[in-house]
């Protein structure tokens, strides 16, 4: 609890938020189709399964919250929010999603590894933009040809 023995309101905000959360996804699973086709399992399983992982967690800071407030939180960090950081990460997904329609996903996504790459401090460029293009080629090629699902191609329709 806070001091003085009231509760902290922020917490059980927060905790009721999650578990507002999961019934929201829970209200949304009838207007997913339930035929499963060819598969044992349907496409309302990973959304039912995100639901009741929001529910079980939210119900359990609720229980924290309104018995003396989340345990074992680390403290908030002594340092301030480090801009060029903050501004490196934003701005690379800020320039993904601006040019993802016209360079494809793997070339926007490369870009936007490096920038969460220089925004963590690297200092290796070149390092930084092979390592994600392969990372981004293989999600690429994965969602694509394994499960079928349409993402923006590069200029020439490949990777």
């Amino acid at each position: 609890m806070a001091p003085g023995g009231r509760r902290d309101r922020a917490t059980l905000a927060i905790s009721v938020a999650v578990v507002l959360l999961a019934l929201f996804v829970f209200s949304q699973l009838g207007d997913i189709a339930s035929d499963g086709g060819y598969s044992a399992v349907g496409p309302r399983f990973a959304p039912m399964v995100v639901g009741v992982g929001l529910l079980v967690i939210g119900l359990l800071l609720v229980r924290q919250a309104l018995t003396g407030g989340w345990r074992e939180m680390p403290p908030p960090p002594d340092e301030p929010l480090h801009a060029p950081s903050f501004l490196w990460i934003a701005g690379g997904l800020a320039l993904q999603m601006a040019i993802i329609g016209a360079v494809g996903f793997t070339i926007a996504s490369t870009l936007l590894f490096m920038a969460v790459a220089r925004g963590f401090g690297s200092r290796r460029p070149l390092f930084d933009a092979a390592a994600g293009f392969v990372l981004t080629a293989g999600v690429y090629l994965f969602f694509t040809r394994v499960l079928g699902l349409a993402l923006p191609a590069g200029p020439a329709g490949i990777v």
